[in-house]
């Protein structure tokens, strides 16, 4: 589906992440008889950081706030949003009740922390729900599954046009948001077999950006960092025979760049899941490990 996304940096498999507290050194503190320099830099040390804590403390407690009424919203409104799923999203359809009870915990948790900003059309009360279970969804199997990165989520209606790319955009990632066209959502999900679904898609790719591209943040997963090198070792070739015109069960699109090949594999993984088993059925095991989920086992959460 080209025009469908950008991602503004590169998530090569090799990317070393960078840690942001990496080269900061504490000299250790010298004694000095005549002066307290080293009591004097620690004790504005420790004043600076005052701030930067009681913000920390701030967001926490807000958080913890937005859970609660998330949790509260889930309980009063449990039968209707499970209808609205169920409806919508094969995938949540699919799941026995105990599952899905999971799943739409982890939806309210998600939508919590999320602004969604309608650009240009007006607000649709399934739009979070919707929106929060594409990205549950693909992280059902991951410990870190709220891309904490990531406040705000952009919807327009149709396709939209951005920078000076000439072809219309369907979604995309970037630094500042998560954006997609909600026509174009939806019918991703009104047909769940073609592998042609946008919500999943930029979920993938914001799922890559927190990890690979944002720095050090709250929302990277260390061990779905560490997994993503093994998914590699199989993709890799793959993606690079599909530069060279191999075809295979993966949409053509992903021979673009490797954050497409990504996204792609993703997209077919969920909607295409047995026909992807049988034909690539070493990438398929090396995405049940890394998404922690098999989408053909009835619980979906694998076992390992």
């Amino acid at each position: 589906m080209p025009g469908d996304t950008l991602i503004t940096n590169s998530a090569a498999d090799s990317q070393q992440l960078r840690d942001s507290l990496n080269g900061l050194h504490l000299a250790s503190l010298q004694h000095h008889a005549p002066d307290n320099n080293g009591f004097y830099l620690l004790l504005i040390a420790c004043l600076t950081g005052i701030p930067f804590f009681a913000n920390w403390l701030w967001r926490q407690y807000r958080q913890k706030m937005a859970y609660k009424a998330a949790e509260a919203a889930l309980l009063s409104n449990y039968l209707r949003y499970d209808e609205w799923l169920a409806a919508s999203n094969g995938y949540y359809k699919s799941l026995p009740p105990a599952m899905r009870s999971r799943f739409l915990e982890r939806v309210a948790r998600f939508t919590a922390t999320k602004t969604i900003q309608c650009i240009n059309l007006p607000a649709d009360e399934k739009m979070p729900l919707l929106i929060g279970a594409a990205a549950v969804q693909i992280s059902f199997g991951l410990d870190k599954y709220m891309l904490d990165f990531f406040d705000t989520i952009y919807i327009t209606q149709q396709q939209y046009n951005y920078g000076l790319y000439d072809k219309p955009f369907e979604g995309h990632v970037s630094s500042n948001g998560i954006y997609l066209s909600w026509d174009n959502f939806l019918k991703g999900y009104a047909d769940y077999t073609d592998a042609d679904n946008v919500g999943i898609h930029e979920m993938a790719h914001a799922l890559a950006y927190v990890n690979f591209m944002a720095g050090a943040n709250n929302a990277q997963d260390d061990a779905f960092i560490k997994r993503f090198y093994d998914f590699s070792a199989v993709a890799r070739p793959i993606f690079n025979d599909m530069q060279q015109g191999a075809q295979n069960v993966l949409n053509d699109y992903a021979a673009s760049n490797y954050n497409e090949f990504w996204a792609v594999a993703v997209e077919t993984f969920f909607e295409q899941s047995l026909r992807m088993k049988v034909v690539m059925p070493e990438l398929y095991a090396s995405m049940c490990n890394l998404l922690n989920q098999d989408p053909l086992l009835p619980e979906k959460l694998s076992e390992n």
